[in-house]
């Protein structure tokens, strides 16, 4: 047998519907209420912190990073990449979009800058190639259920064929950074351009004294 029972009845008025309660918590100073959660509320409520891997970093943004580290860890990264002898292949400055597609564009840039390859992060380029098309793949959605390739008409998969055998062939359509670090002499300048930037480097520490 089901027994009934009788529904709750909580009056408006009484003290059991509601009662005056004293919370404490972390408030940030635009006035939100983050209870326990102290990192929240300072987080929200700041502009700026110690860096908390290095205070001897100094300040950073609250919602930013310490500039510092992050360079500290690039440079690790750089340190730890495996080094090859260059072989002309093009290079790209490690974290930076500056490319050298031939030597004399590289001794320009070490010319304006007065640094030597040598100094230079550079990482040896990789060639990127335009993917070959999957008729497959690419006809997927439209084939009918239970067919296959057999059902793209000829003329398609001829042109295909012939784009693709083009795409095998294809240079590079551009060029990215690898994870190798370019080994590169100093001898990629020569006498006079050494004796120039020698000079020039020579100029600029008397300035700085």
């Amino acid at each position: 047998m089901k027994i009934q029972t009788k529904p709750v009845v909580v009056m408006y008025e009484s003290d059991e519907a509601a009662s005056i309660q004293t919370l404490t918590g972390w408030v940030d100073r635009s006035g939100r209420f983050w209870g326990q959660d102290e990192h929240m509320a300072r987080y929200c409520g700041s502009t700026h912190r110690i860096c908390d891997k290095n205070p001897d970093h100094g300040i950073r943004a609250s919602n930013g990073y310490c500039e510092k580290c992050w360079e500290a860890s690039r440079q690790e990264k750089f340190i730890g990449l495996e080094r090859k002898v260059w072989a002309g292949e093009p290079l790209v400055i490690f974290d930076d979009d500056t490319y050298f597609f031939d030597a004399e564009s590289l001794v320009d840039h070490c010319l304006e800058n007065n640094v030597l390859p040598s100094e230079l992060k550079l990482l040896i380029c990789t060639p990127n190639y335009p993917r070959e098309i999957d008729m497959n793949d690419h006809f997927e959605d439209i084939i009918p259920d239970g067919g296959d390739h057999h059902d793209i008409p000829e003329a398609i998969w001829l042109a295909a064929e012939a784009l693709n055998k083009a795409i095998r062939e294809s240079e590079p359509i551009s060029w990215c950074g690898s994870e190798y670090a370019a080994i590169i002499s100093d001898d990629l300048l020569n006498d006079e351009q050494k004796s120039d930037f020698y000079a020039a480097r020579s100029a600029m520490t008397k300035d700085g004294e």
